[in-house]
């Protein structure tokens, strides 16, 4: 058998211009509290956390000049280590992740750049952020440089966004075959 050839998965880019597959570390996303949801008076003070995240709006979508959306969509993306228990933890869960079997994650390889090393990471399609354009645009020209996923692992990672969404689940299913 032939070794694989090498092909990169990622890409380091700066500035404003933003696009899907494009990373934000230690990006803060917020989490308005439940009982502002009832009471219209509330004084509300938002919690947010750093997270890593993945842009999943699409690219044509964010071209300045012509956007197309005013927020745009984010998954957070996880190192495979910060699985330390329960299903993702084990060897089992992280091949059944990067096999396509869990439709709500999707794994992305690790990162050798130089001064960009990252792990395996894993993308958490089950909580989704939406940022507004411009404040994502301003967080990521606030670093030197940052990571793009590059094609096709990008179109790979938006075909297995949209499968997780498209899911039907049916009223009544065809019976197993004993």
């Amino acid at each position: 058998m032939a070794p694989a050839t090498s092909y990169a998965w990622y890409e380091l880019v700066s500035g404003e211009e933003l696009g899907q597959g494009d990373i934000l570390e230690s990006c803060p996303v917020y989490l308005p509290p439940e009982a502002l949801a009832g009471n219209e008076n509330l004084s509300a003070f938002f919690d947010f956390e750093d997270r890593d995240i993945i842009v999943m709006s699409q690219s044509c979508d964010l071209v300045e000049g012509r956007e197309k959306v005013s927020q745009i969509v984010v998954c957070p993306l996880w190192l495979v280590a910060e699985f330390t228990d329960g299903h993702l933890s084990t060897l089992k869960g992280r091949e059944e992740v990067r096999r396509g079997y869990l439709p709500s994650y999707h794994m992305r390889a690790d990162c050798e750049l130089r001064d960009f090393q990252r792990g395996i990471r894993i993308v958490d399609f089950r909580e989704l952020f939406s940022l507004p354009l411009g404040y994502a645009r301003k967080r990521a020209g606030l670093s030197d440089q940052r990571l793009r996923l590059l094609p096709p692992y990008r179109e790979h990672l938006a075909q297995a966004f949209a499968r997780y969404f498209m899911q039907i689940g049916l009223p009544l299913d065809i019976p197993p075959f004993r």
